[in-house]
């Protein structure tokens, strides 16, 4: 199996040791009691890069992140020791909102996007059609290419394994509209399959060379890497799930598709022993699995009968197995302590019921493990300020996940 090649797997030993600021607020998670520790605050709503890519800095010191109120969304940078943020993208563009899946968004970056590039600590953003980097201290802020005017970035981007490319999808606007209409909502919106010449594309961040790697027509939502050139990306219309690609392009394989229950891929990642998803909209509940692309092996499970809505917690390690649940009753996260093969997983939950505000992207909790292992990074409410903001939970207690380390090793 190729292991997920990114410095994020490794964290850096200075890092192992870095306090975090004692500014920030410890709080206890709903539910469990469990140690919290809320790292932003005030009448905007907060969240990370999208949550399958990092949004941590090589050295773990720095976070990116969104921060949007009433007048504009932009990228900031919090120190975790000094507790001090950082504005870093002055953007004006206007169209922002990612749609269908998030919310109206205000003029700044082009919503949920941006990439940090762990390898060279710049982030990689749109204002409006203009891809651009800038360094994660706010400095070096530089033009890469221009979309031309009829096309719009409108999928979650990517760098590859080794940091010299940047992947991205764009579509015709004009498509783009007629297929999801913005003043409908999404259960609403156009035919998907309707969609005409989305591409999923490569920009060298050292010599400027293009390449169209794949050209569907259908949207495409997410691009991640695997290994140092691989890529893999969803969701087709008419094939919905995961598929197969590499930076020479001209090709696509599936991996996770429909299956004869009904079930498709929703949220996935890549880590170390494997692509770790969530299989929803089944005849049979919800299951998890984790695929290996060389060998086309899977290994699924049925997840508890009270989960929801579903997003698997990211660990690019595959060490903890962790979810966020999310049921009209309930907004809950879960670990995964024990796997037993056609026997009875053992669960912690490690928060209660912790609501959060608005709808869409915005209102989700996307989990992901901190460089350190010590925590989770988290979006969650905040009823001082009635908007969400960043919280890292404490999980330093917490022993890797059994049964789940090389489940699909013979």
């Amino acid at each position: 199996m190729t292991p997920l090649a990114h410095p994020e797997i490794q964290p850096k030993a200075e890092f192992l040791s870095m306090p975090l600021s004692n500014t920030f607020r410890t709080v206890s998670a709903p539910g469990t009691g469990r140690r919290a520790v809320q790292l932003t605050t005030g009448h905007a709503t907060c969240y990370p890069l999208y949550y399958f890519i990092p949004s941590f800095s090589a050295d773990g010191r720095r976070l990116v992140y969104h921060r949007s109120d009433a007048d504009e969304v932009q990228l900031h940078t919090l120190d975790l020791v000094t507790g001090e943020s950082a504005q870093i993208t002055r953007a004006r563009g206007t169209e922002t909102r990612w749609i269908p899946w998030c919310s109206d968004s205000p003029p700044g970056v082009l919503d949920h996007r941006s990439v940090l590039n762990v390898a060279r600590d710049e982030v990689i953003y749109f204002d409006g059609g203009e891809a651009r980097s800038v360094g994660i201290g706010g400095g070096n802020d530089r033009l890469l290419f221009s979309l031309p005017e009829d096309r719009i970035a409108i999928g979650q981007n990517c760098v590859s394994g080794d940091g010299e490319w940047f992947v991205y999808i764009h579509h015709g606007r004009e498509s783009f509209r007629e297929v999801y209409p913005p003043d409908q909502p999404l259960d609403k919106a156009g035919n998907r399959s309707a969609s005409k010449g989305t591409v999923l594309a490569a920009h060298h961040l050292d010599t400027g060379e293009h390449r169209d790697l794949v050209v569907i027509n259908s949207p495409i939502h997410h691009v991640l890497p695997w290994g140092e050139d691989q890529l893999v990306f969803c969701h087709p219309a008419t094939e919905n799930g995961m598929l197969l690609t590499d930076l020479n392009g001209g090709w696509y394989a599936h991996l996770r598709t429909q299956d004869s229950q009904g079930g498709c891929v929703c949220h996935y990642v890549s880590t170390a022993v494997g692509i770790a998803y969530e299989v929803l909209g089944g005849k049979d509940g919800v299951f998890s699995g984790l695929y290996d692309p060389a060998s086309h092996r899977r290994h699924e499970f049925r997840l508890p009968g009270y989960f929801g809505y579903t997003h698997t917690g990211r660990d690019p390690e595959g060490k903890l197995w962790f979810y966020e649940n999310a049921t009209p009753e309930t907004h809950d996260l879960h670990f995964l302590a024990r796997h037993v093969p056609g026997g009875r997983d053992e669960w912690m939950p490690l928060t209660g019921n912790w609501p959060t505000f608005g709808s869409q992207q915005k209102s989700h909790f996307h989990p992901q493990v901190t460089p350190d292992r010590n925590w989770i990074l988290l979006v969650a409410g905040d009823p001082a300020s009635g908007t969400n903001h960043l919280f890292l939970l404490d999980i330093s207690d917490l022993k890797d996940t059994e049964g789940l380390r090389h489940p699909l090793q013979s």
